[in-house]
């Protein structure tokens, strides 16, 4: 399980916790003291990412497109720091 912490500079502590099997997600936790609303988002961006492959740009994709569809309040984190994490969390993951 691949694990990465990321301090967004002025905002607040992102974690990830990635594990991967043929270069797919098949799990993802995501903690922090960033805010969001509705709090049930973060359990479906978890969802929306499990089961996308890791070696394109797929979990970009995958995270700009879940807040682009949704109306999401995200104070101290943007989407990019979300990517930037679990990027963080993937690097040596090729399994």
């Amino acid at each position: 399980m691949g694990h990465a912490e990321f301090k967004v500079p002025g905002g607040k502590l992102l974690a990830a916790e990635t594990s991967v099997d043929d270069g797919c997600l098949t799990e993802v936790k995501l903690t922090g003291d960033f805010f969001m609303h509705p709090e049930e988002a973060i359990e479906k961006l978890e969802e929306a990412l499990t089961g996308i492959r890791i070696l394109d740009a797929s979990i970009d994709e995958a995270v700009m497109g879940f807040f682009g569809d949704r109306t999401i309040l995200l104070i101290g984190a943007s989407p990019r720091d979300f990517v930037h994490v679990l990027r963080l969390s993937l690097e040596g993951s090729t399994t």
